[in-house]
């Protein structure tokens, strides 16, 4: 396996999968707008829901992404230098910690509906729990993609398109995780 010379119009992941990040970009753009306009117009029930998190875990989750999304790039790394298997290695360890992302990240959201803070229930709360997951439906996506091409043993048509396309709408979780955490978790 030998790695070829992409033209612009055919980037690594696909055009398709670019145009794909760059819309999911764009809704989260809407999304963090509207969070941080409930913020700044409601601050005081702002700052009551950020009582009930746990900055802790809010960097607990920080760490994971972070984690995972360097594990993901040196999958990536590996292709290039066509270490094929070590790719395989790399990307399924970040889909492991991305795992546990999703882990912890669950059993957050059941402790804040264990203790009523459900949709409906707070404008803080409907932004805490809707944005947050739609973030957790893109993560779990993005464990799908990494364990899907991790653990695959035909041999792909366009490698590169697979495994960095994979590492890439990975990238988008990560690049999405560093707006929420500090709209939700630091407190200004």
């Amino acid at each position: 396996m030998t790695m070829k010379a992409r033209a612009l119009d055919d980037p690594p992941g696909g055009v398709l999968l670019w145009l794909i990040v760059g819309l999911e970009l764009v809704t989260f753009a809407i999304v963090f707008a509207l969070v941080a306009g409930v913020r700044r117009a409601q601050p005081d029930e702002f700052a009551a829901g950020q009582g009930a998190l746990s900055p802790a875990l809010g960097l607990t989750l920080t760490l994971l992404l972070i984690t995972s999304g360097a594990l993901a790039a040196q999958g990536v790394h590996r292709l290039r230098q066509t270490r094929l298997d070590d790719t395989r290695r790399w990307l399924l360890a970040a889909a492991g910690v991305g795992a546990a992302f999703l882990v912890v990240k669950a059993v957050d959201c059941s402790a804040h509906l264990g203790a009523g803070h459900r949709l409906g229930s707070s404008d803080f709360w409907d932004a805490y729990l809707l944005a947050t997951g739609f973030h957790f439906v893109h993560v779990v996506v993005g464990v799908a993609l990494l364990l899907f091409v991790s653990l695959r043993r035909a041999v792909f048509d366009d490698v590169e398109t697979a495994y960095a396309g994979a590492a890439l709408f990975w990238h988008l979780c990560d690049v999405v995780w560093f707006f929420l955490f500090p709209l939700f978790f630091v407190r200004a």
